[in-house]
């Protein structure tokens, strides 16, 4: 689809985002549904939509297929994730980068119209919020993640995860009808 307005404050799984996509005549912008059911899938209505993509995965054959071929870019300012708080309630996090408050792009991959964001391991203090993490592209692996002539799995090793800032934010982010820039404004202290 075509991007008409892009700001979007809260994404979700099953909701359509902008990604950048390789042509051979250069890159596009558009707009993608987030979470892949695979062709393969038999039971269409029971099958777990795979919004997320371990870095782990890229191996199995169907990973392996897109990551050769269908890979994207999802741009975004900043991302969730929850923790679990001692009574077990789930607390969200603001993670965005530390240097560069620019956009920061998660590497991906697509079937159709829709993708799924390649995960990894979480480091240093972001692993004391969730275990996984966004894989983070440097801008300056943009082009080599892209082109498919080059080993994407190679390409994605030699990413050194960037510093991210991360912060608690209200409970208002957990419905995927909130959509306005407050939700990303640190709880008070």
């Amino acid at each position: 689809g075509k991007v008409e307005n892009i700001d979007n404050f809260n994404i979700s799984p099953g909701q359509e985002a902008a990604v950048i996509k390789k042509y051979s005549n250069g890159r596009a912008l558009e707009l993608c549904h987030w979470s892949i059911l695979p062709s393969w899938a038999k039971d269409k209505e029971g099958f777990r939509r795979l919004y997320n993509t371990r870095f782990e995965s890229l191996t199995k054959p169907y990973f392996k297929k897109l990551i050769s071929e269908n890979r994207l870019l999802i741009p975004c300012s900043y991302f969730y994730e929850w923790s679990k708080s001692e009574e077990n309630r789930k607390v969200p996090y603001c993670f965005r980068l530390k240097e560069d408050k620019e956009l920061m792009y998660f590497a991906g991959v697509f079937e159709s119209n829709q993708f799924s964001i390649i995960t990894r391991q979480a480091d240093g203090e972001n692993s004391k919020i969730h275990h996984r993490q966004p894989l983070i592209i440097n801008k300056s692996k943009i082009h080599d993640y892209l082109n498919v002539k080059n080993n994407a799995q190679e390409v994605l090793q030699s990413i050194k995860a960037p510093n991210l800032d991360f912060y608690q934010i209200g409970l208002e982010i957990n419905n995927p009808k909130n959509n306005y820039k407050e939700l990303i404004n640190p709880l008070p202290k």
